[in-house]
């Protein structure tokens, strides 16, 4: 099929496409034509969308298993625990005249509402998974991981209470006061934790393209 040119001599036909169906058409380029240059030509490049998906995921705090961190960070939480809580019995007991001892740390049969240090050891052990819940912030800094870190923490007391006292903690109120510190500590550690993650988030990190 072909068209005939009104410059031709003797009104001849030639074997070509009409104007309509060229690069310079009014009808424009083809759809074809079109995703291949929004592939390629619209919006920025691929490898800057890649580069810039592979910064975002570099920005996020990725998790690897590294045994020798997990035990430096076990060793450093157990350490706070005992620390802030010999702080806190210290500071009770002060408060109200009395003589602290580990019994009020490691003696599981002491942890009562009857005598004045078997309560005073209950107050001082629900402030301690207050102050241990900030030690998860701080050295832990991973929501995932405070429920973990929280019951290995209260796994390791046990297995001193148990040694101090030379028998397995079977007291009520003592598995009792453990079951409240251990959900203070995990969800107290675990919201802190996430505040910080989700500060760390940017919001503006996708590129501009110039229009």
């Amino acid at each position: 099929m072909g068209w005939i040119s009104p410059h031709s001599e003797n009104g001849s036909v030639h074997p070509a496409f009409p104007p309509s169906l060229g690069m310079g058409s009014p009808l424009g380029p083809s759809p074809s034509s079109r995703a291949g240059r929004r592939c390629h030509g619209d919006g920025p490049p691929a490898e800057a969308r890649l580069m810039s998906l592979q910064g975002m995921a570099g920005q996020f705090r990725s998790y690897v298993w590294d045994p020798l961190l997990i035990l430096s960070q076990i060793v450093l939480m157990q350490t706070v625990y005992y620390g802030s809580l010999g702080l806190w019995l210290a500071l009770v007991d002060g408060l109200v005249r009395s003589t602290p001892s580990l019994d009020q740390m490691f003696d599981a049969e002491i942890l009562g509402f009857s005598t004045p240090p078997g309560r005073l050891s209950m107050m001082s052990f629900v402030l301690n998974a207050l102050t241990c819940a900030l030690g998860l912030l701080h050295f832990i800094r991973r929501g995932k991981q405070c429920l973990d870190f929280t019951v290995t923490v209260h796994f390791f007391h046990l297995l001193g209470c148990w040694f101090y006292s030379s028998r397995f903690p079977s007291a009520l109120t003592w598995w009792l006061v453990q079951a409240v510190c251990i959900a203070l500590m995990a969800v107290i550690g675990e919201y802190l934790c996430m505040r910080t993650e989700l500060k760390e988030i940017p919001l503006n990190s996708a590129p501009k393209s110039n229009v």
